[in-house]
């Protein structure tokens, strides 16, 4: 079995996959409030794709370690002179500390041998690593803090992950500013009610342009109804758990004081604008949902504006490869999961539209 450090637990586990000596390895690291149980599907086409498919869940969620006090003070503002800053840097910390437990799993990991170093050679082995919605911000802080890939373990990492993949993020964790309509910046309604509106808000299709006047905040399309709609109470319990996302929680503090405080402008800088690169050689893959929400729209539009005027003004900016899922929701691991593998184990081409 794989490692679970209590920091970080492997949730679910496809296994080996047989007559198979030199797999990839997906792992994937979930979102707010939906845990790793909302991937199960993936596990099903492991096999098929001669893949093994490792689920986490990260601190607070089902299986993995609560934060500490100490974790959590430093999600919280700085209250005196200077606070701004102070908190910025606390936050800043925090960010460091997960890479520091996502760079142990994944060293001891390959030191107990459930995972394969990569083969350039035979294109085999190694791990395809993916972060997901509010999960792109442990994606994140593991290439902006690079100097830990070697410093935690005798494993050099380099040697092992072969694509980092920023899976249906929304604008706010890459350090972008728009509008948005998600029930989780609506302060008027209780913990409770505003998970219920989020889970409705993020699992529909939207009919978006790709024109900002052209995004639909708001109206989800009809047919197909939200993918929350069409999941059994078995199924929703078994991937939904609100904790963490609620007033004062661990991921409701993260989003919202890093949002205030510049946290993920200084994580986009690191990430996209390094100073030393310890992850230039390894593929940094964007993938979006075209009927994903607003707030997943705006995160496409303003890269694409950022790689656009980089280019202009011949400024260094890391490589992305960006690949684009049509008539798919935020949700696709759910509802077409085969597309999603595709698109993270896959080569790096826009899906075309399928029938579902």
């Amino acid at each position: 079995m794989p490692l679970s450090t209590g920091a970080l637990s492997v949730f679910l586990d496809s296994g080996v996959p047989h007559a198979t000596p030199q797999y990839t390895t997906l792992v994937v690291i979930h979102g707010y409030a939906w845990h790793s149980g909302i991937f199960s599907k993936l596990l099903l086409l492991a096999e098929k794709y001669r893949i093994r498919v490792l689920l986490l869940n990260r601190r607070d969620y089902p299986g993995s370690q609560p934060y500490s006090e100490e974790d959590l003070a430093l999600l919280r503002p700085v209250k005196n002179d200077g606070g701004d800053a102070q908190t910025l840097d606390n936050l800043w910390a925090f960010t460091r500390d997960r890479a520091v437990e996502l760079y142990t799993w994944l060293a001891t990991s390959v030191t107990d041998g459930t995972i394969r170093s990569f083969d350039r050679t035979t294109r085999t082995g190694g791990i395809v690593l993916a972060g997901w919605s509010l999960g792109t911000v442990w994606m994140m802080s593991l290439l902006a803090h690079g100097d830990l890939a070697c410093s935690v373990s005798d494993v050099d990492l380099r040697k092992v992950i072969r694509r980092v993949v920023l899976y249906d993020p929304p604008y706010q964790v890459l350090g972008y500013h728009a509008k948005s309509s998600d029930p989780l910046f609506d302060t008027t309604l209780t913990s409770e009610t505003m998970l219920d509106e989020f889970a409705k808000w993020v699992s529909g299709y939207y009919n978006h342009g790709m024109m900002p006047e052209d995004i639909e905040y708001d109206t989800p399309s009809r047919e197909p109804p939200p993918t929350l709609y069409r999941l059994t109470p078995e199924e929703r319990d078994a991937a939904l758990y609100g904790k963490p996302g609620g007033h004062g929680g661990s991921d409701y503090m993260l989003m919202g004081n890093g949002l205030r405080f510049g946290l993920f402008e200084r994580l986009h800088h690191a990430v996209f604008y390094p100073a030393h690169d310890t992850w230039r050689e390894t593929e940094l893959r964007y993938v979006w949902c075209d009927q994903s929400p607003s707030d997943i729209l705006w995160g496409i539009l303003r890269l694409r504006e950022e790689i656009d005027e980089t280019a202009k003004a011949r400024k260094r900016m890391r490589p992305v490869t960006i690949v684009r899922l049509r008539q798919a929701n935020h949700f696709i691991h759910w509802d077409d999961p085969e597309r999603a593998i595709h698109a993270l184990m896959g080569e790096a081409d826009d899906d075309k539209v399928r029938g579902r």
